[in-house]
């Protein structure tokens, strides 16, 4: 193809046509041009492809990671409204006139929503890594999206912490005076119901009440952080297939 271009060249100059070598010479470098930018096109299109690719498998990852977290969260909303209809229960049963401190006794020792979670961890790890890497394209909307429901879950976590140092010092320090019945650090039933017939009922009815009101502030401060990150989940998972057509 060079030696074609080449030889046009010469015969033009050869046979003094300098007029019409300068149009064919002005033709050739256009062509060349068009050909530079067609090839730039071309790679500028796979590397969008690419990109784009990329993009979406980390699209799908960060919604496969919502969903799995979904399950978690609803599980979790489950029993947080449990816990929460308990102790709403205790409140009214507590101010009845025909309370008994045995009575008391059964639902602290039989009823009372002992357990709590002692960490949590999402799965957010591809998230926060899309979060620091600009590299990835994603509306602003999108990212502002993502940092949102990742601070949301920071949050939650660092709160869950703080309940839970207060709730163990709370539990451990009268554990051994007045034990749960599915406790786990206990020394069985029989020690158990030894230790319920010499409790002093006055000292326990306060304790009774020191843990209500921690459990109950820890079921509803934790639960709005459930439901928040739900809702924050649900919504960036509604983007994501939006943006991407998923």
């Amino acid at each position: 193809m060079n030696s074609f271009f080449r030889n046009i060249r010469k015969n033009l100059l050869s046979e003094g046509k300098t007029g019409k070598y300068l149009k064919y010479a002005v033709g050739e470098i256009i062509l060349v041009v068009i050909g530079i930018l067609i090839a730039l096109q071309v790679n500028n299109w796979n590397e969008r492809r690419k990109n784009n690719k990329l993009r979406k498998d980390y699209s799908i990852s960060v919604i496969n990671d919502i969903e799995k977290d979904s399950l978690f969260l609803n599980r979790l909303i489950t029993q947080l409204r449990r816990d929460s209809t308990v102790l709403k229960s205790f409140q009214a049963r507590l101010q009845a006139s025909e309370i008994n401190y045995d009575s008391i006794i059964k639902m602290y020792r039989y009823e009372f929503p002992f357990f709590v979670r002692p960490d949590y961890s999402f799965n957010n790890t591809t998230l926060i890594n899309l979060i620091g890497n600009n590299s990835i394209s994603y509306p602003k909307d999108l990212r502002e999206s993502m940092t949102l429901l990742v601070k949301v879950q920071k949050d939650f976590e660092r709160t869950n912490e703080l309940f839970i140092d207060k709730y163990f010092d709370i539990l451990h320090s009268n554990n051994s005076y007045y034990p749960f019945e599915n406790y786990f650090f206990d020394g069985g039933k029989k020690l158990r119901d030894t230790i319920w017939s010499h409790v002093d009922t006055t000292k326990f009815t306060n304790h009774f009440h020191r843990m209500s009101d921690w459990k109950k502030a820890y079921t509803e401060v934790i639960l709005r952080y459930a439901l928040s990150i739900q809702e924050f989940s649900f919504s960036l998972k509604k983007e994501l297939q939006n943006f991407e057509k998923l």
